[in-house]
């Protein structure tokens, strides 16, 4: 069977979708399938509304890994940049609350989405693209250009289509963004509309998607050496300055990832006579850097000593930073999953997630993990505290994690889900299951 993939961004972009994707990727392209992934030349979030640093080495557009095909369209960036994306993408959301009839909404967001992500040449590759497919799963509605664009010319052509929109549903106005009058449509539409939490399924019926077309699916991840991880850690520890015991943030250093709130509750620690040491791997930590600026002198010279910023690192290195880190920490709001939670799970290590989204539905409070409330530094400082200062908790919540993981989220079983529901969208049945697959 020939697969094509769309989503805004793929390796080496750093993201839960690009983690999704490239992963059941691999495992169709291992089974024997022709595995082809559509996508842009972003390599980081910025690359989307500005041109990168021309020093940066540009990706190829065409190339091959692990026997995955992957086309690479270039992002334009046109006048006035970066304005124009900012713009283009708030006028979308505004005019998706108007009052205005549904028919009337489509075509004028439709007429704003091709620039979100503006990509040259994408009807020319994509049209082409689908006429020798038969499958196409499109990825991350939250960039709707993209993933509309791909859903309807998919649905045009009669070729079967997957959609994963991937919602984020830690607030109101992010959960706005992903429920545009164009974006419902192709969820209503597509032949499987998947949802990685019972939380996000339950938003989808909200929105008209037809109980025959909707599924959720629980990722998995693949086995790890942990033995070579824990021989990398002191290797890791010594590279980057680390001390003996640090919290790991693995993800955008945000505020709606939790970067922030994290550095708060470090600096809520240091004011009760406490240091903790955190550890950042992953994109946008220039956000997080000049977030600690607007400290008191006194307190942002003790967090920039005590909170790590080592940027996008590899996949040895993370796993090396997992087998080392004390705990986890995810206090986000934009997950609709949280992998890296099932990353540390791998590893026997406690989590601290945010009380929301898919996380949530993931994490059991107090057996594998604690939850606090999104954006609460001072209940995100105490769980922290309660963990590193618990040794014998510490031991209950990683080995129930882990133990989670194993019956529950390894990478064969979401493959198998995948297989099942990809299955039904060339023999559908009355209905789907209530349960995650």
């Amino acid at each position: 069977m020939h697969i094509a993939f769309v989503l805004p961004a793929y390796a080496p972009f750093v993201g839960g979708a690009q983690t999704v994707c490239r992963a059941l990727a691999q495992r169709l392209r291992m089974d024997g399938h022709r595995v082809i992934v559509l996508t842009s030349n972003a390599q980081q979030a910025d690359d989307f509304w500005r041109p990168p640093p021309s020093i940066r080495a540009d990706l190829p557009s065409r190339e091959e890994q692990d026997g995955v095909q992957i086309i690479r369209l270039p992002l334009t960036y046109p006048w006035p940049a970066p304005y124009r994306f900012g713009v283009l993408r708030r006028m979308t959301h505004l005019l998706a609350r108007l009052p205005l009839p549904v028919a009337w909404l489509q075509p004028l967001l439709r007429h704003f989405t091709p620039s979100l992500p503006p990509l040259l040449e994408l009807q020319s590759v994509l049209l082409p693209l689908l006429a020798d497919a038969d499958l196409l799963v499109v990825l991350d509605a939250g960039w709707d250009g993209l993933f509309v664009d791909a859903a309807q010319a998919a649905l045009a052509q009669a070729t079967p289509v997957i959609v994963m929109p991937l919602i984020h549903t830690g607030s109101p106005a992010i959960k706005a963004r992903f429920c545009m009058a164009h974006q419902t449509a192709v969820y209503q539409q597509a032949g499987a509309t998947v949802a990685l939490s019972q939380s996000e399924k339950a938003l989808l019926a909200e929105w008209g998607v037809a109980p025959s077309r909707l599924h959720c699916l629980s990722l998995g991840v693949d086995a790890v050496d942990l033995d070579e991880a824990r021989q990398d850690g002191e290797a890791i520890r010594q590279r980057y300055g680390l001390p003996r015991q640090f919290v790991l943030f693995l993800g955008a250093a945000t505020y709606d990832k939790g970067a922030f709130t994290l550095a708060q509750a470090v600096a809520d620690l240091i004011r009760q006579g406490e240091v903790v040491d955190i550890v950042c791997a992953g994109p946008q930590q220039h956000q997080l850097a000049v977030f600690l600026d607007i400290f008191p002198p006194r307190v942002g010279a003790i967090l920039r000593e005590h909170i790590h910023l080592l940027g996008v690192v590899d996949e040895r290195t993370k796993q090396a930073l997992l087998a080392e880190c004390a705990l986890l920490a995810l206090p986000s709001r934009v997950d609709s999953f949280g992998i890296v939670l099932l990353e540390a799970w791998q590893h026997s290590k406690p989590v601290v997630a945010a009380a929301i989204g898919g996380p949530a539905a993931l994490v059991r409070h107090e057996e594998t993990g604690l939850l606090v409330p999104f954006d609460a530094s001072l209940a995100l400082a105490a769980a922290i505290q309660q963990i590193l200062a618990k040794p014998e908790l510490a031991e209950r919540l990683g080995s129930a994690g882990h133990r989670t993981l194993t019956e529950h989220y390894t990478l064969d079983k979401c493959y198998d889900a995948f297989s099942q529901i990809a299955t039904r969208i060339s023999s559908p049945t009355d209905g789907a299951s209530n349960e995650c697959l």
